[in-house]
């Protein structure tokens, strides 16, 4: 049997009221996008308490602390339904309002990996930033695509 090559990690595992958690902004685990082609973040709503809006960011760094970070671009789409997609958006540095309006729906969050380490990078982060006061039950996965180490490591995270 081949296995396919990825690396799955619970960046934030789920709960209610995801998106905020006592207000301000919430940050998944570091992820080290060096050690792949790129990272997908996948964020799984559940039930929505209505049409929460975050401003998702993807925050990089060169060390594996998170004292200094920058933003870096991303690409993003959205699951409305079971399987039916939407297209691949760029987003802005300086992060995307992404508007939570159904429930039990999913995004997609593609960092890649060459373009930020031609930055100096090496660690990223999804910060999500709740703008609508609105309870969502969600998780967040990030999946290390094409990882360079074996699919058996340990960690990826800080």
């Amino acid at each position: 049997m081949t296995m396919p090559n990825f690396h799955v990690i619970n960046a934030l595992p789920p709960v209610a009221d995801a998106y905020s958690l006592g207000g301000g902004a919430n940050d998944t685990d570091i992820i080290d996008a060096g050690a792949g082609d790129g990272v997908l973040f996948i964020l799984h709503n559940g039930v929505s308490g209505g049409a929460a809006t975050n401003t998702i960011t993807i925050e990089a760094s060169s060390t594996i602390g998170a004292a200094a970070v920058a933003t870096v671009p991303y690409y993003y789409r959205e699951c409305v339904s079971t399987d039916v997609w939407g297209a691949w958006t760029a987003s802005a540095k300086a992060g995307t309002l992404l508007t939570m309006t159904a429930s039990n729906s999913m995004w997609q969050i593609w960092v890649d990996s060459s373009e930020i380490i031609e930055e100096g990078y090496q660690y990223v982060r999804l910060s999500t930033d709740e703008t609508g006061n609105f309870e969502v039950l969600a998780g967040i996965l990030a999946i290390i695509v094409n990882p360079r180490y074996s699919p058996t490591i340990s960690s990826a995270l800080d």
